[in-house]
């Protein structure tokens, strides 16, 4: 399957539920306000995403089992990596904003060593949730999977870097209520790699 096709496959799939998807975005968001649900709120998202993918079509009651699941051993995962993510907006800022050519090439450095650590999130939250929670087996787990498929993680990282410049564009605004459809993007290529592999998803 190209990766055009796994694009194809997940929007029609998003398209087919977005109801569903659109309704646990905005439990998110709600659940954003007080910090502390925050990382199990985004877990939830994700053991959402998984379940719906593997079953077909998403339930509401997903997030809820998400959410209970994960409300405190979300932090072991979401936080470093929610830093991470503020870090390399803050780059991509300077780099923007910056018009001198050396400090263009010193925000360049730190901003690759983020995005390729971006790329290592794309699937470790996918593996955090497959794993139950086993921190150290998720990460090893989403490296070695964005080792054996370069390119098609690269073409994935753009996707969600399309993503955050649109957070950067519209200084977040409507653009965020893509957060659902980028966990259920993230974890349907966790599962397309994985079964062309013949790994059990």
């Amino acid at each position: 399957m190209s990766f055009f096709h796994f694009v194809r496959e997940t929007f029609q799939f998003i398209m087919e539920n977005l109801l569903d998807i659109l309704v646990v975005t905005l439990a998110w968001l709600v659940l954003l306000v007080p910090v502390i649900t925050m990382p199990g709120a985004t877990m939830a998202l994700f053991h959402f995403a998984r379940q719906g993918c593997l079953r077909g079509n998403t339930q509401l009651r997903d997030f809820v089992d998400g959410l209970k699941r994960y409300f405190w051993r979300g932090w072991l995962i979401v936080m470093p990596f929610a830093l991470l993510i503020l870090l390399l907006a803050y780059d991509i800022a300077f780099f923007l904003s910056s018009e001198q050519p050396t400090l263009r090439l010193l925000a360049s450095v730190p901003m690759a060593i983020f995005s390729l650590l971006l790329i290592l999130q794309s699937y470790a939250f996918v593996f955090f949730v497959r794993e139950n929670g086993a921190l150290w087996t998720s990460v090893k787990r989403a490296f070695l999977l964005v080792a054996s498929h370069i390119f098609f993680s690269l073409a994935l990282l753009l996707l969600m870097l399309l993503y955050f410049l649109g957070l950067y564009v519209t200084r977040i605004g409507l653009a965020i209520i893509f957060v659902g459809p980028v966990a259920v993007v993230q974890t349907k290529a966790v599962q397309h790699l994985l079964t062309a592999g013949g790994i059990e998803f």
